[in-house]
């Protein structure tokens, strides 16, 4: 049986708040690089808090007035049940956040939901599954016309990899992490390693659990940023030193996003 990739890892019960532990340091690369960036202005604003009915919580990014892009296994269980979402916040820093709207729809791969496989220390993502760790979420308030909306990229893997060498594979990737989830914590300039054949691409940004769903942003010389990749998984801390945290690239999922906005676009039937 090919290793299986425990993708749960990046989930987090709602904390608020947790000191690092040894292995979250080591999960980092060398050191810490991440700073603490207030949700005040693009992107930023549009990157925000999920919280599941377990109160599980991941990051997700606006992408359409009332959509918002994050990983399918934000809202499965460690039993394997669907867990849904019950709300997302945008503008959280401390106890205060600039709106917040209900959910109306979630939508994850249903190839992921199905390839899943429980054991009795978790629910583990087989590899074959793993490029389709991608979910949207539908919100009942469109915090989007208020907040703003970030572009996903929109071309195929050779596209994005012209993309990523133009910046030399530079990327930049924020979320509401374990140890401060009350604050949005971004890692600027960290590097994207590689974009595999199955669709997923590589990365040495320092996330950890709460960042599952968070966006990997490519950022153009005018500050414009778009969303390449979604947050699926780091490995355990034993491996760190050989392999980089996994994301899901955006030609996995853009079609199917793309398809997911225009149904909240079309008017309801009479």
């Amino acid at each position: 049986m090919k290793r299986l990739a425990l993708c749960l890892a990046l989930l987090s019960p709602l904390l608020h708040a947790a000191p690092l532990s040894k292995e979250h340091k080591i999960l980092f690369f060398g050191r810490d690089d991440r700073v603490l960036e207030k949700p005040d202005r693009m992107p930023w604003q549009t990157v925000g808090q999920l919280e599941t009915r377990s109160r599980t919580i991941c990051t997700g990014t606006l992408v359409a007035p009332d959509v918002v892009l994050t990983a399918g296994h934000c809202f499965v269980d460690e039993k394997g049940r669907f867990d849904p979402a019950v709300s997302f916040t945008v503008g959280l820093w401390g106890d205060e956040y600039t709106a917040r709207s209900r959910i109306k729809e979630v939508q994850v791969d249903k190839a992921f939901l199905k390839g899943l496989i429980r054991k009795r220390d978790g629910l583990y993502i087989p590899p074959r599954i793993a490029p389709r760790d991608f979910a949207f979420v539908r919100l009942a308030t469109p915090l989007g016309n208020s907040q703003g909306t970030v572009p996903v990229f929109s071309g195929d893997a050779k596209a994005l990899k012209t993309l990523l060498a133009g910046s030399q594979w530079t990327v930049t990737q924020g979320g509401y992490p374990v140890d401060d989830q009350r604050h949005l914590r971004a890692h600027h300039g960290c590097k994207a390693t590689a974009l595999r054949e199955d669709g997923r691409l590589t990365h040495r940004c320092d996330t950890l659990e709460g960042n599952s769903g968070s966006p990997i942003f490519a950022i153009d010389a005018k500050g414009q940023a778009t969303i390449v990749a979604v947050q699926s998984s780091a490995p355990p801390a034993s491996r760190r030193k050989l392999e980089d945290n996994m994301s899901v690239s955006a030609p996995m999922f853009e079609q199917a996003l793309r398809a997911f906005i225009a149904k909240s676009a079309k008017p309801a039937k009479k």
